[in-house]
C-alpha cells in the first residue's frame, strides 16, 4: 500500500541472520555486500516505505525495527490488551480469524490497514501471542535466541480481541459461527482460516516417551530442549531427510552431539530440491559428522529406560538417548469435519483465497491462508497445492483479507512467487519458485563442487518452457536477477548450459 511519509529502519545486528530476505522485499533499502554483510537506508522515503514494512514482516529472525506513521487509510486505534475467554454478540460487523500464528495476523493487521471498521477477533489455542517459528528447529533450540525475540512486531498494538489459549472444535457455515471449547460459540460476518499445521507422528513411536518429540510450536521446542539437557543426550537419532529434519542435525551437530539422521528416501530434500542438488546437501552433512542412513526406517522401538534402541528395516540397530521426528506435516483441519468444506490435504481454496465446499463453490464469507490452505496458484497451473514457508504466510494472509472484503466476483487471484531459505551447517541455502515442480536443472551460476552456485529450474508446458524456481548456495546477490523470470517462459538465449536431470 502507497504511504505519504518516510520512515525510518535499523537492524539488530545480533539477531540478524543474514539470510537476504529483506533485501528481496525491498531492493533499494537493504543490501548484502559481496564480502556478505548487511547495509542498509535507515532514513526510508515514503515512496519504499511499504516495501520497508513488508520486510520487516518477513524477518524470521525479527531483526529489523522500523518506526513511522502507518500506510495511508489506516487510523491509529488505542490497543486492546490481550484476554481469553468469549466474545459476545455486538451490533458491528464481525470478522474472525481462526488461528493465532503469522497467516491470522497478517490477514488482522491488513484488515486494518484497508479500513476495515468492524471488530477483528484472533482465536488461537497457543497461550501466547504470534512468533517466528523457523528458528525453533535452529537458533532457539540451540539457546541462541529467547522466546520473546522471536514474537512478531505489531501484535502487542493490533486493534483486535485476542482468544488466547481458546481451540476451535467446530463451523457451522451456514449459521456463520465458530465452535468453541466448552460449547461457546463465536457467530461472525467473515472468517480467516489460518489454523495452520501440526508436526507429523509415527504411530508406532512410544507415546508416552519422554525420549521421542516433535518440534512444531514453542512450547515444542522448549520440551525438547529440556529433555536433551535432561537426558544428557549424546547420542541424538533424526527421523527425516526435508528442511526440519536437516536443521536438527545441524543444531544437534554444533552442541557436540552424536547425530544419526534416518530417511526412507535419498538423497535429502530431493523432494524439494531434487536429486542432484540434494546431494550437495548430503555431502554437507556428512562432512559436518552427521552420519546419514538413506532408504530405510524404524520397525521397532524400545524405550530402555536410560535411552532407546531402534530397529531399522534393513537390520541395523541404532542406540541413542533422543529422538527428534522431522517428519513432515499434517494440515490443521480436524476441527472443520462436518462443515461441508472441501477438506482434502488442507482447506481448499479458489484462485482468490475463498474457501471451496464440496460441491466445487467458493463461499463469499469465508477465506483461508497460510500453511493449512491449498490453492491453485496461477503462476504455475491449476493444480491446487500447499505451501509452508514464512513468506509465505504473510504475503497469503494478506491476500487472503483482501479477498474477504471484495468478494470472490471482484477479489484478483493469488499466484505469487514463493520464497524460502535454510541454513545448513554454515551454508545459506535459498530459492524462489517451485523446485519440486522441476523436470530440468541447469547450473547457471558458480558448481556443484563447489558448493556455491545458482541452480534454474524449469519444465516442459504446453506454451513452451517455463522456469519454475531459482536455488541458490550461498550466492544470495546472484540469485536476485532469477526471480522476476519464475512463472515465464525460458529465453531460448539462455537454454544452453551445464543440464542436469533430477
Amino acid at each position: 500500500m502507497p504511504e505519504t511519509e518516510a520512515v525510518r529502519v535499523s537492524v539488530d545486528n545480533n539477531r540478524c541472520r543474514i539470510y537476504g530476505i529483506c533485501q528481496q522485499e525491498a531492493p533499494e533499502v537493504f543490501r548484502i555486500s559481496r564480502g556478505g554483510s548487511l547495509h542498509y537506508t535507515r532514513n526510508v522515503p515514503a515512496d519504499y516505505a511499504a516495501q520497508a514494512r513488508q520486510a520487516v514482516r518477513c524477518c524470521p529472525m525479527q531483526a529489523i525495527d522500523i518506526s513511522g506513521r502507518t500506510a495511508a487509510g489506516h487510523k491509529d486505534r488505542p490497543p486492546r490488551r490481550p484476554r481469553s475467554g468469549s466474545a459476545t454478540r455486538v451490533t458491528q460487523q464481525r470478522i474472525v480469524v481462526a488461528g493465532g500464528g503469522l497467516a491470522g495476523l497478517s490477514a488482522a493487521t491488513r484488515l486494518r490497514e484497508r479500513g476495515f471498521e468492524g471488530e477483528v477477533v484472533l482465536v488461537s489455542e497457543e497461550g501466547r501471542q504470534p512468533y517466528s517459528r523457523p528458528p525453533l528447529s535452529k537458533q532457539y533450540l540451540a539457546g541462541t535466541v529467547r522466546a520473546e525475540q522471536l514474537t512478531f512486531s505489531g501484535a502487542e498494538t493490533l486493534d483486535a480481541h485476542w482468544l488466547l489459549n481458546t481451540p476451535v472444535v467446530g463451523l457451522d457455515v451456514r449459521d456463520k459461527t465458530l465452535e468453541l471449547r466448552g460449547g461457546e460459540s463465536l457467530p461472525f460476518d467473515g472468517l480467516v482460516i489460518a489454523t495452520g499445521v501440526d508436526a507429523k507422528r509415527l504411530p508406532e513411536a512410544p507415546v508416552f516417551s519422554d525420549r521421542v518429540r516433535t518440534i512444531r510450536t514453542l512450547a515444542d521446542a522448549a520440551t525438547v530442549q529440556r529433555a536433551m539437557h535432561a537426558a544428557r543426550a549424546r547420542r541424538v537419532v533424526i527421523l527425516g531427510g526435508g528442511f526440519v529434519g536437516c536443521e536438527l542435525a545441524c543444531t544437534a551437530g554444533q552442541q557436540g552431539m552424536d547425530v544419526t539422521l534416518v530417511t526412507h528416501s535419498a538423497p535429502l530434500l530431493r523432494r524439494v530440491l531434487g536429486s542432484r542438488v540434494g546431494e550437495v546437501v548430503g555431502a554437507i552433512h556428512r562432512r559436518a559428522g552427521v552420519n546419514l542412513r538413506f532408504g530405510t526406517q524404524v520397525t521397532d522401538w524400545v524405550d530402555e529406560g536410560d535411552g532407546l534402541t531402534l530397529r531399522l528395516d534393513s537390520g541395523e540397530v541404532l542406540s541413542c538417548d533422543f529422538v527428534v521426528l522431522g517428519l513432515g506435516s499434517v494440515p490443521r483441519t480436524e476441527w472443520l469435519r462436518g462443515s461441508a468444506l472441501e477438506l482434502s490435504d488442507g482447506v481448499l481454496c479458489g484462485p482468490t483465497c475463498h474457501a471451496v465446499d464440496v460441491h466445487g463453490r467458493p463461499v463469499p464469507w469465508i477465506v483461508a491462508a497460510g500453511d493449512v490452505a491449498r490453492w491453485p496458484n496461477a503462476r504455475f497451473g491449476s493444480e491446487p497445492s500447499r505451501v509452508e514457508h514464512l513468506i509465505h504466510a504473510v504475503e497469503m494472509g494478506q491476500h487472503a483479507a483482501d479477498s474477504l472484503l471484495l468478494g470472490p466476483k471482484s477479489a484478483k487471484r493469488f499466484s505469487p512467487v514463493p520464497r524460502f531459505w535454510s541454513e545448513q551447517h554454515g551454508v545459506r541455502i535459498q530459492a524462489v519458485g517451485m523446485p519440486g515442480l522441476g523436470e530440468e536443472v541447469d547450473i547457471v551460476e558458480g558448481s556443484l563442487r563447489s558448493e556455491r552456485f545458482v541452480a534454474r529450474y524449469s519444465r516442459r508446458t504446453a506454451y513452451g518452457r517455463q522456469v519454475v524456481a531459482a536455488v541458490a548456495f550461498d550466492m544470495p546477490l546472484e540469485l536476485l536477477r532469477y526471480r522476476d523470470t519464475i512463472g515465464r517462459a525460458r529465453p531460448r538465449a539462455l537454454a544452453g548450459g551445464r543440464r542436469r536431470r533430477r
